[in-house]
């Protein structure tokens, strides 16, 4: 359809295409579209009418021009009805009805059922061919001013033996069988009926001596108050077209007795009970008859001149042209005689004026625009002689019109004199059709550009006389048609404006055929040197702006179009402010007339006004308030919509782009998302933000009016995302409330159910509105799986039997267990495995203060197929609030979690990306546009296509979308332990003892095998060995003892069997036993088992493996059964019992038992159980000691073990732990040398008499219980040491080959004996000897003991330096001894070192090997300096001296 408020409209012939019969809607516009293209008809191809009364326009007088055809689907409501025919443009000329040929056999629309013969059979074809044709008839009756009334019958072929179509029936075949000239063809036949039904009414209108001028009195008679007329008339011919009227429709009233005063109130389809009674095709006049009685005062009988034509012509003067009736004699025309007290001359020229211009208008709507100049030229001259200035404006505007139409033929043209301002209003003399022939042809571009330059001052000067006609009585002109014709006048300078300034070929095709320009202006520069500006025309433009104080009362349709009109231009000039302003005020006008719409149409149905159009919508089948307006469905989404979309656009409302048509086009993706936000809040940057809420609430007002439920879902989402802060909250960070009262908040949402269970009742479906909230989901995490199917990631080194360092692992706990460690958190936290379900948590944001209802939630992915769980919850008012959702993951690989895809309530259901950290739009630092220049602003360059609209606001730093990266595995087992056979978990054993259980598990998967089992164990006596193994403070030796019962004396393991295989089928059982050892502090352990699925041997694994965990927590209680209470070590000297010896049970002979090589070892053992207990002590020797000690009873152990030699007491002490495994490890206090020395030396003697005993226990009474001692807590003092170790050096001293083992040795005075002192060397090192004898006085005090001065007489010296003893050697030294006095003498002797040997080991490094280091250095610097030893004999040798003559029994009593 073309723009009604066109600069070309008036010369445009209006056509209201209506359906008829039975058609549905669909088939109705796909008819309208196929005669859209030819509205435009050249003369040249009509066919001239060939009666001679007919031929006034003819088209063969002018070949060249064209008649335009506003082909619309709507009758023009009276208020335009009345201007005619002042602007005859608005009469629609041609009534065309579009009927459906397929239905013709269908069954009768009208509700009758027609059988044939037999009364079966299906209605004839031309049944409803004269039904149509009686429909047509109707048309005719209620349509009468129209001059042409065709039918097409469209999709419709006449067969050949077929009688010929009733008279008006014209038949349009399918649109596969036209030909290219068809649908022409029908329209120039049109044409032709057309142009010779003007000429009867060109006739009819030359007889009158004036016409009136259309007033506001006049409109307010034929209008009948309502503000929408329409509505009822236009929804009933809709309704028409589908349902038969009733049968006596036609017959209801007569003809004749249609009211005068509703002429011109006909609706599209006249409303059921009025019409005509004639339907006789034969007795159709050539022009429809228009219902007036004959003998009317306002017939042409009353008002023809002698030279009048005949009376059947009067007849058909349609009644729109002739003078309002009335009541009074006055208001009658007479033209019976000519006098002094007739009509004046003034008057007979104004009428004669007013009669050409209306005859200019019937010549410029046929086409021929020659003959209309002059016929208009020369009413001008003769309307403005006589200050006719209404009908004297109206003449310059059909003027322009008719250049502008020969302009667009490309016809050359000359602007009239009468266009020019004339500086002598006298010296105006009317130019004939003779002068304008004789001038010169102007030059078609020099007259379109003297045109453009004159238009400014012509349209200026025709709206003044607009203005000063409203100084005469009657003459002035309604708010309308000067609106309208301001708004047509500014569209025409607007389009120059838009082409630079000039008229040319592309405004022309705007202003006539509505098609744009094609090049774009840019609006953003001020064009200054373009006229005329667009101030200029802004000025003339908003005085078309209907006022409040005007003196008549506008219908909602017409302010409704000036406002539309006047926006329209303004977005065109790119006065978008302006623009928004009016449609503002637009939207103002309309909601009072939707609002009395409602009401009406409340009281017509009978229903109550809350549900009157939302009843009356459903009953046309409008479902979005199309009813309302009556449009059809898709203008509702692409009209209102958009119309609604601009005035929010303009203002700054934060608006959705969602749209009924536009549903599935939306992108959801993160960065559109993004792109959204960031225009967003450079949205809410500028403009007044009450303001827009108040225009949102003007557009949910709107909506509610017609009602629209998609608008009023939109609009409300609009206005909750306007008021919203559009920012991401943090914890402790910005205000996100909405920016409008927890009142109106509720209010709204109420709105939203509300309209949501309005549109449920009517059966609207998929109404939904876009969320208002970007933000709405914060978080989403994995929720930690339960422990017992946590999946954890290993690598293929820590698979036992895929490197030696796992295959150690079960020998030597301090080797890294990676199945004892925690689990690294960010690890398992992305862990799945594929067909196990797994818990999410989606956190949700409400920064509002209404519940949000959430319908419908799932987790949106990619990578490995997943399938997400659905959930629906209820999120509170102003809160973040979390959610669970099921999920399971159906196959292996990389899984991403990129958002969720939820349905609000009322809200389209979408995706949303996940923005976990807190964002809020941060101010530009440098503002280049604000206002509505930001948004309606030309690109400069191009954008990159994945760059979006974010680079137009690149200044603001987006927020940034997260995703949950996780990985899914293969399907694994689940294993559980089935059963044990410790009853509650829960074992009692005592210290040292030993004792079995076995753990059942069982494989829950029933297709995946367990085809690797590790065990591993906690205790709680781990974490106390850790702590003391770290203490920095801690002894070598007490490191040593930690490590030892930690790699030792584990408190848990598995007693694996030989041909126990580690594999459990998939729904099977294994058990698998395992042993506690009871230990001080046991009191809780676990047993640990990691499990898994391979599929391929563990040398096979490539990569990665995921193991999972089970584990059986233990309850332990650890009593105390034989404890070590002392020790104590004593040497041997002197006669030992038998009996102690006998003791040991030793398997030597007792000749080797000397008190030398033995010394005495004493252990109190104390019975802490309340049970006897028999104790079995193992000695190295082969002896063995058996005691039974009661009940709480101490029982002291006492027997010989043989005396240690070391080779170095002062070795470093070892480290199990191999991150100590150094080559010198010493205690890391401050610790002097001697005390590192003897508490090493402590620690190996320690070592070797732990090596020699081992003790156990076994119960005499009650259940069976045996263990073992625990003796290493026995402690050596220095004391101790001395009673067991052998020096390494021996010195053993004899007189007379007696030695030192015997009690005494005598000797005679004055006798030679030899005294012999043999050295053994111990050690494998060189010493060089220093031998010292020290004789002295038996059992006398030290300064007497020395004294030995004539008591004995030596052979040799005491103190002498022997020869380099090498290791393991002996050396004998002999001294002659003569004693000389009687009494009883000791002999020791001390061996010194006279020099230091070098080590063998520091002299030279072995070939081929490194340099080894000052080791020397190194050990000195621990345990001190080297320095030279001595070492003393262990038992002096005893000699009695006595004489030889004495007796020997006084001897012994000595």
């Amino acid at each position: 359809m073309l723009d009604q408020l066109s600069p070309a409209a008036p010369a445009r012939v209006r056509v209201v295409l209506l359906p008829i019969g039975q058609i549905k809607r669909a088939r109705f516009l796909s008819f309208v579209d196929r005669l859209q293209p030819e509205n435009i008809v050249r003369l040249g191809d009509i066919s001239p009418d060939g009666r001679p009364n007919r031929n006034m326009f003819s088209p063969l007088a002018f070949p060249t021009g064209m008649i335009v055809y506003d082909l619309t689907t709507f009758y023009p409501p009276n208020s335009h009805l009345s201007l005619s025919p002042f602007e005859l443009y608005r009469e629609p000329l041609v009534i065309l009805a579009l009927a459906d040929g397929v239905e013709l056999n269908h069954v009768s629309y009208r509700g009758k059922t027609r059988r044939s013969l037999n009364g079966n059979g299906p209605p004839r074809p031309e049944h409803n061919m004269r039904e149509l044709y009686q429909d047509l008839e109707d048309l005719r009756d209620r349509y009468p001013k129209a001059l042409v009334h065709q039918l097409l019958l469209f999709d419709y072929t006449l067969k050949e033996n077929a009688a010929a179509l009733p008279e008006g029936l014209v038949a349009v075949p399918p649109a596969e069988q036209c030909k290219i000239t068809t649908m022409k063809t029908i329209m120039c036949d049109i044409s032709s009926m057309l142009l010779a039904e003007m000429t009867t009414l060109a006739k009819s209108l030359q007889a009158l001596n004036t016409i009136d001028s259309p007033s506001n009195s006049q409109i307010s008679r034929q209008h009948n108050g309502s503000s929408w007329p329409t509505i009822q008339g236009e929804m009933l011919s809709r309704r028409n077209s589908q349902y038969s009227l009733p049968e006596d429709s036609r017959s209801s009233s007569p003809a004749g007795s249609v009211d005068r005063s509703h002429v011109r109130m006909s609706m599209p389809v006249f409303p059921p009970g009025a019409g005509s009674n004639s339907s006789t095709p034969s007795g159709r006049p050539t022009t429809p008859m228009n219902g007036i009685p004959s003998d009317g005062s306002s017939t042409f009988d009353d008002i023809m001149g002698p030279n009048g034509s005949p009376r059947n012509l009067q007849r058909n003067v349609p009644p729109r042209l002739t003078p309002d009736l009335r009541s009074s004699s006055s208001d009658r025309v007479s033209v019976q005689g000519f006098g002094s007290n007739s009509i004046s001359e003034r008057s007979r020229n104004k009428g004669k004026s007013r009669v050409g211009i209306v005859i200019g208008s019937l010549y410029m709507i046929a086409g021929r625009w020659g003959d209309a100049l002059k016929e208009l030229i020369d009413a001008a001259y003769i309307a403005r002689n006589n200050l006719d200035h209404l009908w004297h404006a109206k003449a310059l505007d059909n003027i322009i019109v008719c250049m502008l139409m020969l302009a667009w033929t490309g016809l050359d043209f000359q602007i009239p004199q009468i266009c020019y301002v004339s500086t002598d209003q006298k010296a105006v003399i009317p130019i004939t059709a003779a002068d304008q022939q004789k001038s010169q042809t102007s030059n078609r571009l020099v007259a379109l550009q003297n045109l453009s330059a004159l238009l400014p001052e012509l349209l200026d000067r025709i709206l003044n006389l607009y203005t000063r006609a409203a100084n005469n009585t009657g003459e002035s002109l309604p708010q309308y048609p000067f609106s309208e014709s301001v708004i047509r006048f500014s569209k025409l300078l607007s389009a120059i404006h838009l082409a630079g300034g000039t008229l040319d070929d592309n405004v022309l095709q705007l202003l006539v055929r509505g098609t744009p320009i094609k090049k774009s202006p840019n609006l953003i520069t001020p064009r200054l040197n373009i006229r005329p500006p667009r101030t200029e025309i802004i000025t003339i433009l908003f005085r078309a702006f209907p006022t409040t104080s005007s003196p008549e009362n506008l219908t909602v349709v017409d302010r409704t179009i000036i406002l539309s009109g006047i926006a329209s231009v303004l977005g065109s000039l790119g006065y978008h402010r302006k623009k928004a302003m009016v449609t503002r005020e637009l939207v103002y006008v309309l909601i009072p007339g939707l609002v009395q719409a409602r009401l009406k149409g409340a009281a017509e149905m009978g229903v109550h006004p809350a549900a009157g159009l939302a009843a009356l919508s459903n009953v046309n089948g409008n479902t979005n308030g199309a009813g309302a307006l009556d449009l059809g469905e898709g203008d509702v989404e692409v009209g209102v919509d958009t119309f609604l979309g601009s005035l929010g656009q303009a203002y700054g409302v934060v608006a959705s782009k969602l749209s009924a048509a536009e549903d599935d086009s939306i992108d959801d993706s993160n960065e559109a998302t993004i792109a959204r936000i960031v225009q967003n809040a450079s949205i809410r940057s500028f403009g007044g933000r009450n303001l827009k809420l108040d225009v949102l609430r003007s557009c949910i007002n709107f909506s509610e009016a017609l009602p629209d439920f998609n608008g009023v879902l939109k609009f409300t989402a609009d206005l909750l995302r306007t008021a919203g802060s559009g920012v991401a909250p943090g914890p402790r960070s910005e205000d996100a409330s909405p920016s409008m009262s927890r009142d109106e908040q509720i209010r709204l949402a109420t709105n939203i159910s509300r309209t949501l269970g309005a549109a449920r009742n009517l059966g609207v479906k998929n109404l939904t509105a876009e969320y208002w909230d970007e933000f709405l989901v914060r978080g989403v995490e994995l929720e930690a799986l339960a422990p017992t199917r946590t999946p954890i990631p290993h690598t293929r080194n820590e698979l036992p039997g895929a490197s030696a360092v796992a295959a150690s692992r079960d020998v030597n706990p301090f080797i890294y267990n990676p199945f004892l460690r925690t689990p690294d958190t960010a690890a398992v936290d992305h862990l799945l495995v594929a067909g196990e379900g797994a818990i999410f948590k989606v956190t949700l944001q409400n920064p509002y203060e209404f519940d949000i209802e959430i319908e419908n939630l799932r987790l949106e992915s990619e990578g490995a197929e997943f399938e997400s769980g659905t959930q629906k919850t209820v999120i509170g008012p102003y809160r973040t609030q979390i959610l669970t959702i099921f999920g399971t993951p159906k196959a292996p690989g990389q899984l991403k979690i990129t958002g969720c895809v939820i349905r609000v309530r009322g809200c389209r259901e979408r995706r949303f990306p996940i923005f976990e950290e807190p964002w809020s739009p941060r101010g530009e630092v440098k503002i280049k546009t604000i206002g509505v220049a930001a948004l309606f602003k030309e690109k400069d360059r191009p954008t990159s296509v994945g760059s979006g609209s974010i680079t137009a606001t690149s200044s603001i730093i987006p927020p940034k979308a997260t995703s949950l990266g996780l990985n899914v595995i293969d399907r694994q087992p689940v294993v559980i332990v089935k059963s044990t056979t410790l009853s509650q978990s829960a074992v009692m054993v005592l210290e040292g003892e030993r004792q079995s259980f076995s753990i059942t598990l069982q494989n829950l998967s029933k297709e995946t095998p367990v085809d690797l089992l590790l065990f591993s164990f906690k205790d709680s006596t781990q974490g106390p060995l850790q702590q003391a193994m770290s203490n920095r403070e801690a002894s070598t030796a007490e490191l040593y003892e930690c490590e030892l019962i930690y790699a030792r004396k584990q408190a848990l393991r598995w007693k694996r069997k030989d041909s126990e295989e580690l594999y459990i089928d998939p729904g099977g059982t294994a058990t698998f036993e395992m042993e506690i050892l009871g230990r001080p502090g046991l009191t809780s352990a676990v047993v640990q088992i990691d499990y898994a699925h391979l599929g391929v041997p563990a040398s096979d694994v490539q990569d990665k493996f995921h193991t999972r965990q089970v584990s059986l927590p233990l309850t332990i209680t650890v009593n105390a059964s034989i404890e070590l209470v002392r020790m104590d070590v004593l040497p041997l000297t002197g006669s030992i019992p038998r009996t102690l010896w006998s003791n040991v049970n030793s398997e030597d002979g007792d000749e080797t038992f000397t008190p030398d090589d033995y010394c005495l070892l004493l252990l109190d053992l104390r019975n802490a159980w309340p049970c006897q207990l028999q104790v079995h002590l193992d000695i190295a020797n082969g002896g063995a000691i058996d005691e039974e000690i009661l009940p709480g009873n101490t029982s002291r152990l006492m027997f010989p073990i043989r005396r240690v030699l070391l080779e170095d007491p002062s070795a470093s002490i070892p480290a199990l732990d191999p991150s100590r495994a150094r080559q010198f490890v010493v205690s890391t206090g401050r610790v002097s040398a001697d005390t590192e020395r003897a508490s090493r030396e402590a620690f190996w003697y320690r070592e070797e008499i732990l090596k020699i005993l081992h003790g156990a226990w076994v119960t005499k009474s009650g259940p069976r219980r045996n263990g073992e001692i625990e003796l290493r807590g026995l402690r050596l003092t220095p004391r101790m040491i001395e009673a067991i170790k052998i020096e390494d050096i021996g010195i053993e001293l004899s007189v007379n080959g007696i030695g030192s083992r015997d009690l005494k040795q005598e000797l005679f005075t004055d006798s030679f004996s030899e005294l012999k002192v043999k050295i053994t060397n111990r050690t494998s090192d060189t010493i060089s000897p220093f031998l010292r004898i020290q004789p002295s006085i038996r059992n006398q005090p030290h300064n007497i003991s020395l004294d030995l001065s004539k008591k004995l007489v030596w052979n040799g010296i005491q103190q002498e330096v022997l020869p380099d003893l090498p290791g393991h050697e002996t050396a004998e030294i002999r001294i002659g001894l003569t004693p000389l006095a009687r009494g009883e003498f000791e002999i020791s002797a001390s061996v010194e070192e006279a020099r230091l040997q070098e080590s063998p080991h520091d002299e030279k490094p072995t070939e081929g090997r490194r340099p080894r280091a000052n080791t020397r250095t190194m050990i000195d610097a621990i345990l001190g300096a080297k320095e030279r030893k001595i070492w003393h004999s262990r038992e002096p040798c005893i000699v009695l001296v006595r004489d030889e003559d004495s007796d020997d029994d006084d001897d012994d009593d000595e």
